[in-house]
C-alpha cells in the first residue's frame, strides 16, 4: 500500500512539475507602431532584400532574422519571425517572440536606468504580471500588443545582458490576487502618493519616493498650445471642479465658448501626445491663468497607480529584496508561476 502511494504522489509531482514547467504562449507585438511606414526593405541573414510597399502587398512572412529598413531611419535588426500585412496604406509589421524575451524588451524601455539588480528584477515580475493580465489587448487587431506605452514601451534592439539576466532571475514570475495575474500598473514618479484602485492597487504615502525631496514641476501652455490639443478655439479659464482621495485631478471645467467639463486624465493625455509630455507631466496639479497664459503646477509623473519607478528605484538602492518591493507597492499579492 506505501509502495502504491509513493508511486501516486511521484505521479502527481511529475505532472504538477510539468505543469509548471509549460512555457507562456508567444508574444505578438507590433512593430512602429506609432511611425506605422508604408514602405521598408528587408533584408535577411543572406543578403536577399525585399522591397514591401502597403498599395501592393497582400502577406510577407520570414521566420528571421532579419533588418528592416525605413525610409532614411536607422535599420532595425529583428531576431524573430516577422509577418507583414497592408492596412488603410499602412504596413502591420508583427514579430512573435518569447514572452521572457518580450519582458527583458519592457526592461529596455521602461526602466534600463535603475542601478539596483532587485530593482530591475521587481520591475521584470511587475511587466511580466502587466503583459499576463492584458494579454491579447490588441487581439481583434492580429497581434497581442503594441510596441508604445499604450501597452509597454517595447524596444528590442537595447537588450543587454544585464537586462537578460533580472529577467531570468524572475523566470515566470507574476503578482497574482486571488489566483489571477493583477492589472500591475506603474508610473515614473507617484509625487509622494499614490493613487488607489484596487485592495492590491491602494492610496499610501511613499516615503522612499519623497526620500530625495518632493520635486515639483511647472508648465505654461497658452491658448493656442490648448486649440492644437484640444481642438478648444476660445478658453478663458481652466478649473479643476474635483479631486481623487489622493489629490489628483479628476475633472475640470474649461471655460470658454462653449464651456465644457473634462476628465482630467483625458486632458493630460491630449496635451502629452500633442505638446509633449513634460507639460503637463501627472494629475497631481493646481491650475491658474497668468496673463494670457495657463500654469499648471504639481509633482509626480504619470497615472500615479501601483507601482512607482523613483521609490522603487531608491528601495533598491537601500537594499530591499526585490520582493520586498513588490510586497510596498502591490500589497495584498503573491508571487506566483505564470502559466500554471
Amino acid at each position: 500500500m506505501k509502495r502504491v502511494l509513493s508511486v501516486c504522489l511521484l505521479f502527481i509531482l511529475v505532472i504538477a512539475g510539468w505543469l509548471y514547467a509549460q512555457p507562456a504562449e508567444p508574444v505578438r507585438v507590433r512593430l512602429f507602431s506609432l511611425e506605422q511606414p508604408s514602405e521598408v526593405r528587408i533584408t535577411d541573414d543572406g543578403g536577399e532584400t525585399i522591397h514591401l510597399d502597403a498599395r501592393k502587398l497582400t502577406t510577407f512572412r520570414s521566420n528571421g532574422p532579419v533588418t528592416i529598413q525605413r525610409g532614411n531611419s536607422v535599420t532595425v535588426r529583428i531576431p524573430y519571425p516577422i509577418e507583414v500585412s497592408a492596412r488603410n496604406g499602412k504596413l502591420v509589421i508583427v514579430t512573435e517572440l518569447p514572452l521572457e524575451d518580450y519582458v527583458a524588451a519592457i526592461l529596455a524601455g521602461e526602466s534600463s536606468g535603475f542601478r539596483s539588480e532587485e530593482s530591475l528584477k521587481a520591475m521584470a515580475v511587475a511587466a511580466r504580471t502587466y503583459a499576463a493580465h492584458f494579454a491579447h489587448r490588441h487581439k481583434t487587431e492580429g497581434f497581442d500588443f503594441c510596441d508604445t506605452t499604450h501597452c509597454q514601451d517595447f524596444r528590442i534592439t537595447a537588450v543587454s545582458a544585464r537586462l537578460r539576466k533580472a529577467v531570468e532571475a524572475t523566470h515566470n514570475e507574476v503578482l497574482r490576487y486571488d489566483g489571477q495575474p493583477i492589472p500591475a500598473y506603474y508610473h515614473q514618479d507617484c509625487g509622494g502618493v499614490t493613487e488607489p484602485r484596487a485592495p492590491y492597487l491602494r492610496q499610501m504615502q511613499d516615503v522612499f519616493c519623497t526620500s530625495r525631496a518632493r520635486q515639483m514641476w511647472s508648465a505654461e501652455l497658452t491658448v493656442s498650445d490648448l486649440h492644437r490639443a484640444l481642438a478648444f478655439s476660445e478658453v478663458y479659464t481652466i478649473e479643476v471642479t474635483e479631486r481623487t482621495s489622493s489629490g489628483r485631478a479628476r475633472r475640470l471645467r474649461i471655460g470658454g465658448s462653449p464651456t465644457r467639463i473634462l476628465d482630467a486624465e483625458a486632458f493630460r493625455l491630449a496635451i502629452g501626445r500633442s505638446l509633449g509630455w513634460d507639460k503637463v507631466r501627472s494629475d497631481l496639479y493646481t491650475a491658474r491663468r497668468s496673463g494670457d497664459r495657463f500654469v499648471f503646477e504639481g509633482y509626480g509623473a504619470g497615472h500615479g497607480i501601483g507601482w512607482c519607478q523613483t521609490g522603487a528605484a531608491v528601495m533598491g538602492e537601500q537594499g530591499y529584496a526585490y520582493q520586498d518591493i513588490l510586497a510596498y507597492y502591490y500589497p495584498n499579492t503573491n508571487i506566483a508561476a505564470y502559466p500554471r
